[in-house]
């Protein structure tokens, strides 16, 4: 016997709260706008299937794909009409080949296709002969050096060790190696004007590295530290890059004191002037009488 129709609005939604507490929870009823969007997302129906709208794949036949991707690397995009022409078929034919449709392009075509894609070849490789006569192309960049394994002495702390190499590698040529081989000591002390390293380089020979940080404490450059020697004279190493051999040794960079200046030459003596001859003493009367001017 059904119950008795409710009366009111609130006999009637507490009948419905009490039939939702008394109904097992079923599967969520799905709406048909979810099962597009879910189709639209996963490419498939709702119940997992490929779509079967979908067109289906084109399987050609034969070397059709072959000849087809010959076509175009040989003519372009639109290659239709060409491989129609060299093939000797119509260019209905092509169309029948990129549909999948008939056997594929026949024993004729493919000999034609390849005769016509080794002729070409040839000819532009013999432009690219003639053009190369006339500017030869450019050589390619050489390849890095490869960067050289720097061993760190017993003791040196690595941080200590990368600061000075990194240093150093700002200093150098980009990509060229560096010349050290060794770090035998790393001195950093906070407060300091000069950080120095001492290092083991290419050929053997040890050599200092050194910072000045300036009066500010805020330098970064590294390089080779002079080296003293007797008296105020001092040397810096040169190291010097070679294409061919890498690195090697030139003629150290000497500093010490100024040479003197020259002496000033001595003046010559100036030569003396010739003496003037006296002279000579006339009587005048003598000279008249001599003359005739004048009667004795």
């Amino acid at each position: 016997m059904s119950a008795k129709p409710a009366q009111t609005l609130d006999e009637l939604y507490a009948r419905i709260q009490a039939t939702r507490a008394t109904t097992p929870a079923g599967p969520e009823r799905q709406f048909r706008h979810a099962v597009r969007g879910e189709e639209a997302r996963q490419g498939r129906r709702g119940n997992g299937g490929p779509d079967l709208d979908a067109p289906e794949p084109v399987v050609m036949r034969g070397c059709a794909r072959e000849v087809l991707d010959l076509g175009a690397l040989l003519f372009g995009d639109r290659y239709t009409t060409d491989l129609a022409r060299v093939t000797g078929e119509l260019p209905r034919q092509v169309y029948r080949w990129q549909r999948g449709e008939g056997t594929g392009p026949s024993e004729t075509a493919v000999r034609w296709i390849r005769e016509e894609a080794l002729a070409r070849m040839a000819a532009i490789q013999a432009g690219l002969d003639r053009l190369a006569a006339v500017r030869p192309p450019a050589l390619p960049p050489a390849a890095p050096e490869p960067e050289p394994e720097v061993t760190l002495a017993p003791g040196v702390a690595p941080e200590d060790a990368r600061w000075f190499l990194d240093g150093l590698s700002r200093a150098l040529t980009p990509g060229r190696p560096t010349f050290v081989r060794e770090v035998l000591s790393a001195r950093r002390p906070p407060r300091a004007r000069h950080w120095t390293a001492e290092v083991r380089v290419f050929d053997g020979a040890v050599h200092t590295l050194d910072c000045d940080r300036g009066a500010d404490l805020e330098g970064t450059t590294v390089g080779l530290a002079w080296i003293p020697g007797p008296g105020l004279t001092s040397r810096q190493p040169c190291l010097l890059w070679d294409d061919a051999a890498g690195w090697v040794r030139g003629a150290d960079f000497v500093r010490g004191p100024r040479p003197p200046a020259p002496a000033a030459p001595e003046p010559e003596p100036a030569l003396a002037a010739p003496a003037r001859p006296a002279d000579p003493q006339v009587d005048l009367e003598e000279w008249l009488a001599t003359t005739g001017l004048i009667g004795e």
